[in-house]
């Protein structure tokens, strides 16, 4: 690490993954990503349940892909097979379990410090962490007692409890409580609450299959619902609502079903500028505030490349094409739209 890198990418989900492809494929040699996971795709691990929906049109987002990869309709499990297709193929370099902890300016580059203090400088920086590292929590989290919070009744993650059989209220109105009620019903008896009286905040497709779930009965709806207290009964989260035509019910769990938060502190210590919605201000290519530092998926919005995974791959397309076509000068060939050729048996082997 004693030679400046090139390119350093944060963040090896989806949209990190695809910058490095980029990279390499238009000719930037001395490129890293770190992951403070394990392994990349660390949060779609960790919050996607098995067998859970990939599709390639996702949040009106058409399935066009501009760079080199792109994403067929599958399931959890096809997603990381393809993502290891990947890594495998273009033998990307990457380190996991490596956490960052600040991104400076420097003359020449970014200096970026690295868990266990170790400092790499590089000549552009691509961030591309997304906000379900941090699940977000409701309002009246912080106010409930230690002794609930501790009993494990309360949950961020569907793949840390087996809630199998169980009585499970998910909390939440947009995709994330949506899938979490879809995927739990099968083997769970799931009520929803939501503070709105009709889902605004998902996806056509959620909506549809969401409300095919109530009418069937295999989800019990509280629409219009808030809730007011929760407190530990005999083991048991036990939650009341703030109006009256809601009763106080015991459940086994609480699942909560928010969404993620940005890592606005982050950010800012970067010297990234935020948008009121807490997103980076990022421009038509997604170069943020500082020259050189650009942010790609969920951090920059869906209007640019958040909550797609095409999106993600096109904003990371964006991204390494402005690096080198506008900052280094170099030639590069057109832009592509997805064709067969993408999924050629041929392409990844």
């Amino acid at each position: 690490m004693s030679k400046p890198l090139d390119l350093l990418i944060i963040g090896a989900g989806p949209a990190g993954i695809a910058a490095a492809v980029e990279a390499e494929e238009l000719g930037l040699r001395d490129v890293l990503v770190v992951e403070k996971g394990p392994s990349h795709s660390s949060m779609i691990r960790n919050f996607y349940k098995e067998g859970k929906r990939v599709d390639a049109t996702y949040a009106g987002i058409e399935a066009l892909c501009m760079g080199f990869l792109c994403l067929r309709d599958g399931n959890r499990e096809s997603d990381f097979q393809f993502m290891d297709q990947v890594v495998q193929h273009h033998r990307l370099s990457m380190r996991f379990n490596t956490e960052v902890w600040s991104i400076e300016r420097e003359a020449s580059g970014f200096a970026t410090t690295l868990s266990g203090a170790e400092r790499v400088s590089s000549r552009f920086v691509i961030v591309a962490i997304g906000k379900m590292g941090r699940p977000k929590q409701p309002d009246y989290y912080k106010g409930l007692g230690l002794e609930l919070k501790r009993s494990g009744t309360l949950v961020f993650d569907i793949n840390a409890t087996d809630f199998t059989g169980k009585r499970v209220l998910v909390v939440g109105g947009g995709d994330s409580a949506s899938e979490y009620a879809q995927m739990l019903s099968e083997t769970s008896q799931v009520t929803l609450s939501y503070r709105q009286t009709q889902f605004a905040s998902m996806n056509a497709l959620n909506a549809r299959l969401l409300r095919e779930k109530i009418e069937t009965g295999r989800v019990r709806a509280l629409l219009g619902s808030n809730i007011q207290t929760i407190e530990l009964m005999d083991g048991h989260p036990r939650v009341g609502f703030r109006e009256p035509g809601f009763n106080a019910e015991t459940f086994d769990y609480v699942l909560f079903g928010l969404g993620g938060m940005s890592p606005n502190e982050f950010m800012t210590k970067s010297g990234i500028a935020n948008t009121e919605r807490g997103e980076a201000a990022v421009s038509e290519v997604n170069e943020t505030s500082v020259p050189g530092l650009y942010v790609v998926g969920d951090l920059a919005g869906k209007g640019h490349g958040g909550g797609s995974i095409i999106a993600g791959f096109n904003a990371a397309s964006l991204a390494v094409r402005d690096i080198l076509g506008r900052h280094l000068r170099a030639h590069l060939p057109a832009e592509r739209v997805s064709l067969e050729h993408f999924f050629s048996p041929t392409r990844l082997t």
